[in-house]
């Protein structure tokens, strides 16, 4: 049973996208796309009104909420898939659906990751924008 829970954690350890930053990738979106991160560390510097801080507070909140519930259908379907792996014969139709459904889900929480880094983004005015690109321009990296 142990070595079942440590795959499945191995699994969601590779699936899972809970972070809202592509880490150690190159941005797949050549800076078009601002960090969380990055609009935060710089909030002074780029004036954020109360507004926009507020705006993107409940962002996070409902963003977390949104990955948190689609994380555990992920999880369920990968216990459900070892348990299927578990069985003496493989049920192959039945193990690619629970693989479907998980990695499915996997790829709806990257698009609500996406939604976020596009609503960030929009509620930026362009000096705004324009400085935080330069900052990823000039080495800024997360941490």
């Amino acid at each position: 049973m142990i070595k079942h829970i440590l795959l499945v954690a191995l699994l969601l350890g590779n699936f899972s996208a809970s972070s809202v930053v592509f880490a150690a990738e190159p941005d797949p979106f050549e800076g078009r796309l601002l960090p969380l991160e990055l609009a935060m560390s710089f909030r002074k510097e780029i004036d954020l009104s109360k507004d926009q801080n507020r705006a993107l507070g409940k962002m996070v909140v409902a963003l977390q909420k949104s990955v948190a519930e689609k994380q555990w259908q992920m999880q369920a379907a990968y216990f459900d898939l070892i348990e299927e792996l578990d069985e003496a014969t493989i049920d192959e139709d039945k193990t690619l659906s629970l693989v479907e459904t998980a990695v499915g889900t996997e790829n709806l929480i990257k698009l609500e990751q996406i939604r976020f880094l596009i609503r960030v983004r929009n509620m930026l005015n362009s000096e705004q924008i324009a400085f935080l690109r330069d900052q990823i321009d000039h080495g800024w990296t997360e941490g």
